[in-house]
């Protein structure tokens, strides 16, 4: 096993020593009292922006005791908890899920509200405000996801640095295998580190082993029980087009005893899971695939969502760019802005407007850097580049250098997320493949660049922004551009 991963795992401290069960448990009871104090936050606040104070009550019928708002807002900390708990958003996984875990909180909360109104009308409680209880249904939703989101964030961090991440086995030995350990090991937000793998069914009819170099091979796959036995694992993940269907069914049995968490892989890497749903015909499971849905209808949303973030962000950022553009005027010669032709939608050329961060005259010494070049591909990325003045380092580190590229995205040459327009030498060296990602109007950011920015191989860039294409939706950008801000912030692989 190669020593990064060695380090992933022992760097974890208590969480690697504490059993899978015990691990489990810390989760599951964080979580809940997480939420419960958002939660109880929330009624608190909607008591007091309701009523004016905590002391409010609410009247039974025929009954002459009365009970305060607040303390029904903390009898709604176990019922709304029970929905949360329904809806499985008690593992660690979960955190991290991104847009379908705000989607599955809003919708337990709202059957939480519908318990709520329930045992109200059994209870006979007709004084309970209604104001009252949109607000708390209202700020539950938001105080949950914030505090989800706040954890999230910590998650993500913490797995950056090899802390609590989860021993797996990829069973297979195939190429799609191959893929399989170079996502999990690209991207460690994933919290899944490869420990090593099992040769598949065929690999002595094919003599083939795509995986050979990156994680050590531990037997083949009818060792699967074995080597549970002996490697601790958390999960183990199948690549099915390694294996014959009566292989992959023997070893499910195998798994349903084992504490571990079992995936399939189902070799779909373009597909985002909202396009793909699982149906059965006559008994037979299928996975349908839906259609793209870059409609004409769904990129005009798109540009009224460009325009509108775009202008706001324009005129809330004015003044910051005046203190940008006094800053590189008085630190070197020059312009405050750079103009750079790129390669925008299906070829057209564009100018992309950006904050100087080089000296005058840039491009021209670029043949006398081009020998120190870090990135792959067409690409060129250099971390230490000398044409690079003192402030742009400090623009390119946080993307500030960027922001002009808002008159871009106004003008209708950019959007807010897609694919990042290419150098016109860059798209010289396109292969039919490569040149895909040209098919939408291309973005300030994207999905690379919230999964490891500059330090990406060009290869893996292309297979991003083609998942991108794949699966464009509005609420994906949304979930992009959320993402982008601690990509940001953390100068994630940015050169």
């Amino acid at each position: 096993m190669r020593s990064s991963g060695s380090r992933s795992i022992h760097a974890s401290g208590w969480w690697s020593r504490a059993s899978r069960r015990q691990r489990r448990g810390i989760v599951t009871a964080a979580l809940v009292a997480w939420d419960g104090v958002a939660i109880l936050s929330a009624g608190l606040t909607a008591t007091w922006m309701r009523f004016g104070s905590m002391g409010a009550n609410v009247a039974f019928e025929n009954v002459t005791f009365t009970l305060p708002f607040a303390e029904i807002a903390a009898v709604l900390v176990p019922l709304w908890i029970i929905f949360l708990a329904a809806a499985n958003l008690y593992d660690l996984d979960s955190v991290t899920w991104g847009l379908s875990v705000s989607g599955r909180v809003t919708r337990s909360l709202s059957l939480g509200v519908v318990g709520l109104i329930l045992i109200t009308f059994l209870a006979k409680v007709p004084s309970l405000s209604r104001g009252w209880v949109l607000l708390v249904w209202i700020l539950s939703i938001a105080y949950v996801l914030v505090a989800r989101g706040a954890i999230a964030l910590w998650v993500v961090w913490a797995r950056q640095t090899g802390r609590l991440m989860s021993p797996t086995l990829v069973v297979g030995s195939n190429a799609e295998a191959a893929d399989i350990l170079r996502i999990l090991r690209a991207d460690r937000a994933a919290g899944l580190v490869p420990v090593g793998c099992l040769a598949s069914s065929q690999a002595d009819r094919l003599g083939l082993n795509f995986v050979a170099g990156d994680v050590p091979v531990l037997g083949s796959a009818r060792d699967l029980s074995a080597v549970l036995e002996s490697v601790r694992v958390d999960v183990v993940m199948i690549a099915s087009s390694a294996f014959d269907h009566d292989v992959v069914a023997r070893m499910i049995a195998e798994l349903r005893v084992a504490d571990v968490d079992v995936h399939i892989s189902s070799g779909l890497f373009e597909v985002l899971t909202s396009r793909v749903v699982v149906t059965e015909v006559a008994g037979v499971p299928l996975v349908t695939v839906k259609g793209i849905s870059l409609t004409s209808g769904n990129i005009l949303a798109k540009r009224v969502f460009d325009l509108a973030v775009s202008l706001l962000i324009v005129g809330i950022g004015l003044p910051i760019w005046a203190i940008i553009a006094v800053a590189i005027k008085a630190t070197s010669k020059g312009p405050v802005f750079y103009t750079q032709e790129r390669v925008g939608l299906h070829g057209a050329r564009f100018g992309m407007y950006k904050f100087r961060s080089m000296r005058v005259g840039a491009e021209g010494r670029l043949a006398e850097v081009m020998c120190e070049n870090e990135a792959t591909g067409p690409l060129f990325k250099m971390r230490r580049d000398p044409r690079v003045t003192s402030v742009g380092r400090w623009l390119r580190k946080f993307s500030i250098d960027e922001f002009p590229q808002m008159i871009n995205v106004i003008k209708g040459d950019m959007s807010l997320v897609g694919p990042r327009p290419p150098l016109p030498r860059e798209v010289s060296t396109y292969s039919v493949h490569d040149w895909r990602r040209m098919e939408v109007v291309p973005g300030m950011t994207g999905l690379w660049q919230v999964s490891g920015r500059s330090a990406l191989t060009f290869d893996e860039m292309v297979r991003l922004d083609l998942f991108y294409i794949e699966n464009w939706s509005l609420s994906l950008d949304i979930t992009l551009l959320f993402r982008t801000i601690p990509a940001v912030i953390f100068a994630r692989g940015a050169y």
